[in-house]
């Protein structure tokens, strides 16, 4: 792709990705995946032209400081509700001090950079070690922001992405398997009634809690529902890190 084609694409990129309001726009979720779909769709622009300019370089960190600026109240205060531990001090102040990487020296950045990359990796494995699903939700927001960040200082670094990229992905499908919402339909107490129709799904979400949706119809009119598989996933997932992870997936897939 020309420089000048690339430049074009990453201005589209940038106002499309400064423009979209997801479906859940109001559940906290969508700043931290604009933090992976800035990364990921603006590294896509030069996956098949070579080495970044500085320019390029310049334009990716920024916006990529512009998104995770956006999501890091969410992000730290679903960090601060984990369990204290050596390494998530680290990431929280990694995660602080991303805003600053435009003027870090060289040896500085270097440093800094695999130092984050330590970060995500050892986020994600302490998520496959975990087994409380609320404490996996808080940690999916933390993941979800180190690896994007981690990637946007590799490229800034001269470091390779490809590895940490797919380790990116095996992470946020990691979120998206372990913590799935889970729904189970029953008779409601009310379908017996000759004019209406109810069945309750009982789910539990993926940060532990339990949530209750119902098809409810009523002489022919629909009151709730009726749910899908589907709907009830996008419902049961809302606000959590695990609809961030499919949500930054599919980006990766687009």
């Amino acid at each position: 792709m020309g420089r000048k084609l690339v430049a074009a694409a990453l201005a589209v990129v940038v106002a499309v990705l400064g423009t979209a309001t997801p479906a859940h726009a109001t559940d906290g979720t969508v700043p931290v995946q604009r933090v992976g779909t800035t990364v990921i769709q603006l590294l896509k622009l030069f996956s098949d032209d070579g080495a970044l300019t500085p320019e390029e370089i310049a334009q990716l960190v920024t916006e990529a400081i512009g998104a995770v600026d956006g999501a890091e109240s969410v992000v730290l205060a679903h960090m601060d509700a984990l369990a204290s531990a050596p390494w998530l001090g680290a990431a929280r102040a990694h995660i602080v001090e991303f805003n600053d990487i435009q003027i870090f020296e060289r040896t500085t950045l270097r440093n800094w950079t695999m130092a984050v990359t330590q970060d995500a990796e050892v986020a994600a494995s302490v998520f496959n070690a975990m087994t409380d699903r609320k404490s996996r939700n808080d940690l999916g927001f933390a993941i979800s922001t180190l690896y994007p960040i981690a990637l946007a200082a590799r490229t800034k670094a001269g470091f390779g992405t490809t590895t940490l990229m797919s380790h990116y992905r095996d992470a946020l499908q990691s979120i998206v398997e372990q913590i799935k919402p889970t729904c189970t339909p029953s008779p409601g107490d009310l379908d017996p009634h000759p004019s209406i129709y109810q069945v309750v799904h009982t789910c539990t979400a993926p940060d532990g809690r339990q949530l209750v949706f119902q098809d409810y119809q009523y002489f022919g009119h629909w009151r709730e529902g009726p749910y899908t598989e589907e709907s009830l996933l996008e419902a049961a997932g809302a606000g959590t890190s695990w609809a961030v992870a499919r949500a930054v997936l599919r980006s990766m897939d687009n």
